[in-house]
């Protein structure tokens, strides 16, 4: 009887334990339908709208399966986004009523809040539209944003911003561990500000079209050691996880057991099967499951963030506890949300 009593008070305190995760008893498989946090959607201006409907065809890197450089890429590039040769393309719209529209739709029916990357300005308009499902976070990169670090600090304060990111700088040739942002860094450290790193691909083709300063080695999660030693106070998480350096994200998050990562649309710029394979299973199986953070990437493409939910959910080898974590549990605990 001691004995059974005992069980049963440990249950007992196991069921009312308050620090418990949000759907983390049904640990089955199974399509997740809670709550989600998007730690990577970005707020588009009118001016980030292309003029004519450009179509986007998942999975990203097959969509220019091969390419002749005797012909400009930029030149392939907006040919194939004119006249996809996929079954199911998404179309861009064409006015930017129909594109909040069209997240709106997104953030309800898939009951997401979303961390949303742009300016001070965008986001006042998005707070109008979208107050209860976005989380603003201040997009920066070195050169494009000509502000000083204590600038900087003026505008988070005074806007309540609390995470700093995208940090883009990967797309201007500038590494994480670059001694220019070190001021930037500490101010984030300061003010408790968590801050989002583009480490990753970016589209394919990424120097001939937008970015002709991107440099995909850093992309190497290694890059980020000096930064957590430098800053030991500084919450970070590598936005598109630093693929395809797996290996070097496994070794940064054993030894760092901060950091966290997000998934930032890779499962849809790969083959799905490749993604699950050698990308999520391989960080999942290494023990990580609860520092990985869902992310859509979602742009002047808004269904993006259902095709990314969708991905997820379809991969059979994560318990329903572990889609939970990365849907929801662990952003929650990153971004300390109540």
């Amino acid at each position: 009887m001691r004995l059974f009593n005992s069980m049963f008070l440990l249950l007992f305190l196991f069921a009312c334990n308050p620090k418990k995760e949000h759907q983390t008893t049904a640990n089955i498989p199974g399509q997740y339908k809670g709550p989600i946090i998007d730690m990577h959607i970005h707020a588009d201006k009118p001016s980030d709208l292309p003029p004519e409907k450009a179509a986007m065809c998942i999975p990203l890197s097959t969509l220019v399966a091969h390419h002749d450089p005797k012909v400009d890429f930029e030149e392939a590039w907006f040919e194939i986004m004119s006249n996809p040769n996929c079954k199911d393309p998404i179309w861009s719209p064409l006015t930017y009523e129909d594109y909040l529209n069209r997240v709106e739709n997104q953030l309800n029916t898939n009951n997401v809040t979303a961390v949303t990357s742009g300016s001070v300005e965008i986001h006042a308009e998005w707070k109008s539209n979208f107050s209860d499902r976005i989380i603003p976070s201040l997009e920066f990169r070195l050169g494009r944003e000509n502000i000083s670090a204590d600038s900087l600090k003026q505008v988070l304060i005074l806007n309540g911003i609390k995470i700093l990111g995208e940090v883009s700088n990967q797309y201007a040739g500038i590494s994480p561990n670059d001694p220019r942002m070190f001021p930037y860094y500490e101010v984030a450290q300061e003010l408790d500000i968590a801050v989002g790193i583009h480490l990753g691909s970016g589209s394919p083709g990424a120097p001939f079209l937008f970015s002709p300063d991107y440099i995909a080695s850093y992309s190497n999660p290694l890059l980020l050691e000096e930064v957590l030693k430098k800053f030991p106070k500084l919450r970070v998480y590598a936005i598109h996880y630093g693929e395809p350096f797996i290996d070097e994200m496994i070794t940064m998050l054993y030894h760092y057991p901060h950091l966290y990562i997000d998934l930032g649309g890779i499962q849809w710029c790969y083959p799905k099967e490749y993604f699950y394979e050698y990308h999520l299973k391989k960080l999942v199986t290494a023990g990580f499951g609860k520092r990985i953070m869902f992310g859509s990437d979602a742009f002047i493409w808004p269904e993006l963030m259902e095709k990314s939910i969708a991905i997820i959910n379809e991969a059979d080898f994560l318990t329903y506890e572990q889609k939970a974590d990365i849907f929801y549990n662990n952003a929650t605990r990153f971004l300390r949300l109540k």
